[in-house]
């Protein structure tokens, strides 16, 4: 288990170095790009000693060099002559609340409807849900951010409409409008593949053994319907990242989705690039995560890797 948990951050580390180079490259193309004019030297550090040692000039490469080294070794991610770095520091706090916020509420209610509709099949509860979650999952976040500021801050009035930033009660909006769309997709996809699983022979002995439908479905149904659910959150994850651009804009949040934003507006390309770079780290982060879950969730895959390894899997 903990040599696939290494070779999947070695695999995403080197996703994430050609993610960099490849954006590098194209703002480093663009006319007046701002990161011509930074330089491949530093302050006499060990990387420039091995531009010494190997007498190499001033050129795209040793600028991405250079560029991974302060970023990964000094963590100066935007580094520009403006405060990129404290700014974008500060931000990516907010933007992490915002996820891991909207990911837990989008399974701690997804799961759960999912379930309730697929122990309620065909009946008129399990209609009604279902209409209202394809409305809400067809909605875009835009749409729902109105919606959801108008409710709580316009009609019941218990949140006011400028709210002070970084505060707990300035997350709950922008958490809500992300895991509107998300939790109806996710109780959509548990209701199907609970459904699937239920109809296996296995489940059919389980019944005939004399066990209770609900034992059968929360200790041995759910735990199979939830692997297809994990490799869903890997591309969901990026929807959520992606989310958060509108969201903070939305409701004046200060992340790393508002800071992208202005910086593209200004033009400022390091910036661009080191919002880039603190995304693509968050997604790979949170890529290994739902891999780790789905090789605890799924035995066959910490089995085929023990057989892999050389070990007996007994």
């Amino acid at each position: 288990m903990i040599r696939y948990f290494i070779n999947r951050i070695l695999v995403i580390a080197l996703i994430v170095l050609c993610v960099i180079f490849i954006l590098f490259a194209l703002l480093y193309q663009l006319p007046g790009s701002h990161i011509r004019l930074m330089s491949m030297h530093g302050n006499g550090d060990s990387l420039d000693s091995i531009y010494a040692a190997l007498n190499v000039r001033d050129c795209l490469f040793t600028k991405y060099l250079r560029y991974c080294y302060n970023t990964f070794f000094h963590l100066n991610v935007a580094r520009s002559i403006t405060a990129g770095d404290r700014m974008l520091s500060l931000r990516i706090l907010t933007t992490l609340i915002i996820l891991v916020c909207g990911l837990s509420a989008t399974l701690l209610i997804g799961v759960p409807l999912g379930i309730y509709t697929a122990m309620r099949k065909n009946k008129a509860s399990d209609h009604v849900i279902n209409v209202i979650l394809q409305l809400l999952s067809s909605l875009p976040s835009y749409i729902v951010a109105v919606i959801i500021l108008l409710f709580f801050a316009s009609y019941l009035k218990i949140i006011p409409v400028i709210i002070y930033p970084k505060t707990p009660l300035s997350f709950f909006m922008p958490a809500l409008t992300i895991t509107v769309g998300g939790a109806s997709s996710v109780a959509r996809m548990t209701k199907v593949n609970l459904l699937d699983v239920l109809d296996q022979p296995f489940i059919t002995a389980l019944r005939a053994k004399g066990l209770r439908r609900k034992s059968v479905i929360y200790h041995h149904a759910l735990k199979n319907a939830l692997i297809p659910i994990m490799s869903f959150l890997r591309g969901f994850c990026s929807q959520l990242l992606c989310g958060t651009l509108v969201v903070e804009r939305f409701f004046s949040l200060p992340g790393v989705g508002s800071y992208m934003l202005n910086a593209v507006s200004t033009r400022n390309h390091i910036e661009i690039l080191g919002c880039t770079v603190v995304m693509t780290v968050v997604l790979a982060l949170m890529n290994i995560a739902t891999d780790v879950l789905y090789a605890f969730i799924n035995p066959l895959i910490r089995l085929s890797h023990i057989n892999r390894s050389g070990y007996s899997a007994v």
